[in-house]
């Protein structure tokens, strides 16, 4: 009797596409100059409710002139694409220093290094997307330059590799919503991305030996 006299709604997330139609049109209205690469980042980090890309939106809006990626960044607290980038660089090359470097960068600009792990976790997914589906370029929304990036990063690096990273980068933002100094558990978290031989559980022994067996048929390794 009870639920017969009720109405069930059932929510979903709003796609990258109708969320940037959206803010196109409340840009228009409110006279907001805004390019598209920048709405496709509103998009992404409202993921899925417009509410907070719209909120992101009036936030932007404070800045004088074009609305650009840099802008949103600063206003979202973001790292930006290009360090991204440029961290995973430094993962694949397993290079610490470089990497401790550009998160010291972003730590006294004011990035939200909880945000900057969160970054990270979805580039390394899009990374994992593009190493198992052949036209990966329908499953994620990027630009053609920033598809062109992920295509050439993931042709340097191995499917075990992307998966083991995801899991320490799972594992460090589980440990900051308890509490943990979020600097710190950065830090921790890149050091351990750009140095598997400091982890000893399988995933990382898993990524330690399909990298030996790449070296080894490219011929960097004699057996």
């Amino acid at each position: 009797t009870i639920l017969s006299r009720c109405q069930t709604y059932d929510f979903n997330r709003i796609t990258i596409e109708n969320i940037v139609r959206n803010l196109r049109m409340v840009a228009s209205s409110e006279n907001i100059t805004i390019d598209d690469e920048s709405l496709h980042v509103i998009a992404h980090k409202a993921d899925g409710a417009m509410r907070d890309a719209l909120s992101l939106l009036d936030r932007c809006s404070s800045h004088d002139g074009i609305i650009d990626s840099a802008a949103v960044a600063n206003s979202a607290g973001l790292a930006g694409r290009e360090y991204i980038f440029e961290l995973c660089d430094c993962i694949i090359e397993k290079d610490a220093a470089k990497a401790l470097e550009v998160v010291n960068k972003l730590y006294n600009d004011s990035c939200d290094m909880e945000r900057l792990i969160t970054e990270l976790t979805s580039h390394f997914r899009n990374l994992m997307v593009s190493k198992a589906v052949k036209n990966f370029e329908d499953m994620i929304i990027c630009s053609q330059g920033e598809i062109e990036i992920i295509r050439q990063q993931s042709a340097r690096t191995t499917l075990a590799t992307i998966m083991s990273c995801i899991d320490i980068l799972t594992a460090s933002a589980s440990t900051m919503k308890q509490g943990a100094n979020r600097r710190t558990s950065a830090e921790l978290c890149i050091i351990r991305l750009c140095t598997p031989a400091l982890d000893n559980d399988m995933s990382a022994i898993l990524r330690r030996l399909n990298e030996l067996e790449d070296m080894v048929a490219s011929g960097k390794i004699a057996i």
